[in-house]
């Protein structure tokens, strides 16, 4: 008879957890919790363009968009090139994060968050593409203002 007792309101609090999530609350769930990570990584690097602050910046990309943000400026790593890269941005201290989106590669087995960004006005930054790495930490594998090859 205890056993009983202890399973009825674990059952109704179970029940009562469910119902919260409407009906496709378990399908949206990861995604979601992706997506808002990413997306912080995203609000992280729109900061250290403001602030033009290469290692908070530089610490948000994987090595070769580190590695290309050091040559589009000539320089001899990343966070030196850093904040003359967030200068050439074409209204720098405007930029904002968009809109992210949830995409995979073309095998289907890596996640893939575009992170519209934008300037002030609308005008269209081009994408911050995410990725995330096996400890699900997202870094930033294409930056706006910069092209990777054959990526």
């Amino acid at each position: 008879m205890r056993g009983t007792l202890v399973a009825v309101p674990a059952l109704a609090l179970g029940l009562a957890l469910s119902a919260c999530g409407g009906d496709d609350g378990a399908e949206t769930a990861p995604e979601e919790g992706g997506t808002a990570s990413a997306e912080q990584t995203a609000e992280d690097f729109v900061q250290a363009v403001h602030d033009r602050d290469g290692e908070a910046g530089c610490a948000l990309l994987d090595e070769p968009a580190q590695d290309l943000v050091a040559q589009t400026q000539e320089a001899d790593d990343c966070a030196t090139a850093f904040p003359d890269y967030a200068e050439s941005l074409p209204g720098p201290d405007g930029l904002e994060a968009g809109e992210a989106e949830m995409n995979s590669d073309l095998d289907g087995e890596t996640e893939i968050v575009s992170v519209a960004m934008v300037f002030s006005g609308g005008e269209e930054a081009g994408s911050l593409e995410l990725r995330a790495d096996d400890e699900g930490v997202w870094t930033a594998t294409r930056v706006p203002g910069t092209t990777l090859g054959g990526a």
